[in-house]
């Protein structure tokens, strides 16, 4: 006889009867493990409600229990002691017992067991929480080495560990916990250095290893770019200070063994809130940028041997509340910003002129700063960092011994009264004339300085500046580098590297988008809209041919002014092929580019395919960055408006990097290509249109085939070739005169790199004389030394895109400060009779 088959609603009934075992079971089991965990910490008074209900998902939160359930399934456990919980543990208390106990619960995420004296070692039963997110067994008596089976929990993202007697080395394992965000393990036993495996926490926010045993140079966390809260307080670190990224809200090394300087990038990290150097052995120049940080609120730089004049008209930012300069070696005054009396400022045992506070003899800091020795293995740093920044373009030996001969015959030439004599060549000059290919450099370098030192009408100046060349060639010369380059035109200059293949799988950022919402819909035009516009390409229309396809002016229907640029496709492809990089271009629309409107392909009628591609943009009637700062004719920008310029250009490049992921680089950006409208709102007209660069190469359906041979190698910095770009628009801003071949940049930056280090008068003396009156010294002083740090040679000593625009924003900063207090000094009102 034939079994009888089971009906659906049979099953059903069974699958939900199961269902209902299967969830008793599991309550069952977890409310076991709750009351195990009440038994093994004493039955505690606070977690009396565990014995008294079995809905435990339902038990009210308590300051010092709350459970967390999803599906009456436990996630969360929070078993937190103070003063009020005082009942003592089992002397047969284990902590092996109670995380083995814990264990069972398979499925918890959060577990915080935090002030219950827990003592013993970290148990190994703690690798059975596989499903752990987040870790907290602060202030307990833990001890013993960290176990490696955290290792296994690969879910977590927040280890705390504080306040317990943890001992020996932090384990090399935590740098595979990829996923954690907040390490923290301050008052403990720990010794030992911090692994280099750290830098490996791409995620981690917060990292707090205060209060140790610790020692030894700090590794390189310049990886770390979300790290956001750094401290390191009482250990014994140091003696450099640390690579670190430039987004820190919190950096305290407070007691430590740091006894070198404080490099001056420290300005650049624009999210500092909380400052804290205190209790060191820092030697060198205090940078006062720190008081006007844009984000600072508290500052300590107390118990160090910072050098440096303090002056009363220096600026500070507004919501600075507290302020702690005291017992280190400076002298002047005390800046007037720091005076109002809803801030906390300590300022004593230094050398100030300030009477509020005991203070040093002016000499006791003179001579203590003198006794202040550069350790040599600093020496060593310093050497080498000079070694890096003075480059030249024309190379080591030759172009140094080319400047100092050059140098003297151009001041001889110019300044010598009434007497032109045209010069033999001097010894030097002779050695080098035997170099091949050395003519058109020799000639170039000379223009240059003659150019320069023209301008100078203060003989004293002259003497200041010919004197540091001179000096700066000569370290060039002892440091034997020569590297050979090339005299070539910038404006010939193409990139080498394609980017567009990296963007296959782009993921765009909307947020950047909104910059570009003031323009109308980018959309796709018929061939013949633009040729009604362009009169049918008239040639009265045509604008200029470069790189990337002929140019033409247009006006549509409505009235609105448009550039067409148009491509002719050297492959034939139909228009599916394009349209990857089409929608690419659509999301390039920024209020410092010259946005994309639209496109429109042209094809063939006998195979559809495409001949070819023209693409929109909005058209910007006015002239070039150029034709505003260095042509000898038209209207000349003011120096706070030159740095706005800049700032609209770091803009439009950070984002072309950052605004489609992972960006276009190698954008071979110039001067001329940067516009401004009539409201003298920058515009970047030219830069690297994946379309244009796929033109030189077959279009696939958005695959990649890689790149190959140099391309490929170039692609690790290729984001500093930008920056390079950046620097030689801003040599061209800051000296106000047309730049034109690569030789010309690094003779430039030799001279902006001495003249950084003289005196006020020879150092405006090379400045554009249209606006070398109307700038701020510190304001200056900051275009010149980001403007060198762009050009550096070596690609990876180059400032990223923020570092630039954060300097750019204080030389603004500290440039309006400069005129209102020019303003203030100008004009002083008599004092009304309330304040006499």
């Amino acid at each position: 006889m034939a079994p009888k088959p089971v009906s659906l609603s049979h099953l059903l009934l069974l699958v939900l009867f199961l269902g209902i075992q299967l969830s008793e079971q599991l309550e069952f089991s977890q409310s076991q493990t709750l009351l195990k965990v009440q038994q093994l910490l004493g039955y505690p008074s606070a977690l009396g409600t565990l014995s008294s209900t079995t809905d435990f998902c339902n038990i009210e939160p308590t300051t010092y229990l709350t459970l967390v359930c999803y599906e009456d399934i436990l996630t969360q456990l929070h078993v937190v002691g103070n003063n009020d919980f005082i009942t003592p543990l089992p002397q047969n208390f284990s902590s092996d017992t109670l995380f083995a106990t814990l264990g069972t619960l398979s499925s918890l995420k959060v577990l915080s067991l935090v002030s219950l004296g827990l003592w013993g070692g970290l148990p190994e039963s703690i690798g059975q929480l596989s499903s752990l997110e987040i870790l907290n067994i602060s202030s307990n008596y833990f001890n013993g080495a960290i176990p490696s089976q955290l290792s296994l929990l690969r879910n977590l993202q927040s280890v705390v560990l504080d306040d317990n007697n943890f001992n020996g080395e932090i384990p090399n394992w935590v740098g595979s916990l990829q996923g954690l965000a907040v390490l923290s393990m301050k008052k403990n036993w720990l010794s030992g250095s911090i692994p280099t495996s750290l830098d490996a926490l791409h995620t981690l926010r917060v990292l707090d290893l205060s209060n140790n045993q610790l020692s030894g140079e700090l590794p390189h966390f310049k990886n770390l770019a979300n790290l956001q809260v750094l401290n390191l307080e009482n250990n014994t670190f140091g003696p450099r200070f640390p690579s670190l990224p430039t987004k820190l809200v919190s950096l305290v090394l407070r007691n430590n063994s740091f006894r070198l300087g404080v490099p001056s990038h420290l300005s650049s990290f624009y999210l500092l809130q909380k400052l804290d150097l205190s209790l060191n052995g820092f030697v060198g120049p205090f940078p006062p940028s720190l008081l006007s940080l844009p984000s600072i609120n508290y500052l300590d730089v107390s118990s160090n041997k910072f050098t440096g004049m303090l002056f009363n008209n220096m600026s500070c930012n507004d919501d600075l509340h507290f302020v702690n300069l005291s017992s280190n070696l400076l002298k002047g005054e005390l800046p007037t910003c720091l005076e109002p009396k809803t801030r906390v400022v300590l300022y004593d045992r230094n050398c100030l002129s300030n009477k509020g506070q005991d203070q040093h003899p002016s000499d006791f800091c003179s001579n203590e700063a003198l006794a202040v020795r550069i350790t040599p293995h600093q020496e060593k740093h310093k050497r080498t960092t000079s070694k890096a920044v003075i480059v030249s373009s024309m190379g080591g030996v030759v172009g140094g011994v080319l400047l100092v001969g050059v140098v003297i015959l151009v001041v001889s030439r110019v300044h010598k009264k009434k007497v032109v004599k045209i010069p033999s060549k001097s010894t030097l000059e002779h050695a080098i004339s035997q170099e091949d290919n050395e003519d058109e450099v020799k000639t170039t370098t000379r223009s240059i300085m003659e150019h320069i030192i023209k301008r100078v009408a203060d003989k004293h100046a002259v003497k200041t500046l010919t004197r540091s060349i001179k000096e700066h060639v000569m370290s060039r010369v002892n440091n034997k580098r020569v590297v050979r380059a090339s005299t070539r035109s910038i404006i010939e200059h193409v990139s080498s590297a394609n980017t567009a293949k990296l963007l296959t799988d782009a993921r765009y950022i909307s947020e950047t988008m909104k910059m570009g919402a003031s323009l109308p819909a980018y959309r796709t035009f018929a061939l013949d809209e633009l040729k009604e516009a362009t009169n049918n390409f008239d040639a009265s229309c045509f604008i200029s041919e470069g790189p990337h396809g002929q140019i033409y002016k247009g006006v549509l229907s409505d009235g609105m002014h448009i550039a067409i640029r148009g491509l002719k496709m050297r492959k034939r492809h139909g228009p599916q092929n394009y349209m990857h990089h089409v929608e690419l271009i659509s999301k390039l629309r920024h209020s410092h580019l010259v946005s994309a409107l639209g496109h429109a392909f042209e094809c063939n009628q006998d195979d559809s395919c495409v001949n070819n591609v023209y693409l929109i943009f909005e058209f910007v009637p006015n002239r070039s960055l150029r034709s505003f700062v260095s042509e000898s004719s038209g209207e000349k920008l003011s120096w706070t408006q030159r740095i706005a310029a800049a700032i609209g250009v770091v803009k439009g490049i950070q984002f072309l990097h950052t605004g489609i992921v992972p960006g276009l680089y190698s954008n071979n950006l110039k001067i001329t290509d940067v516009l401004l409208d009539n409201n003298h709102n920058v515009k970047i007209s030219s830069y690297n249109l994946p379309l244009s660069a796929e033109n030189k190469k077959t279009i696939s359906n958005g695959t990649s085939s890689g790149l190959k041979g140099n391309v490929q190698a170039r692609i690790k910095d290729v984001d500093k070739n930008d920056v390079y770009d950046i620097g030689v628009i801003l040599l061209e801003i800051i000296l106000g005169r047309p730049i034109m071949f690569h030789n010309e940049v690094g003779t430039l930056k030799d001279l902006l790199q001495v003249s950084i280090k003289t005196d006020d008068i020879a150092r405006r003396s090379i400045v554009d004389p249209a606006v070398h009156k109307d700038c701020s010294d510190e304001s200056l002083m900051t275009m010149m030394e980001i403007c060198v740090r762009c050009l550096s040679s070596d690609p990876t000593e180059r400032p990223s895109v923020e570092d630039i625009l954060w300097n750019l924003q204080f030389a603004v900063q500290v440039q309006n400060s400069w005129k209102r207090d020019s303003s203030d000094h100008s004009y002083s009102p008599a004092p009304s009779s309330r304040e006499t």
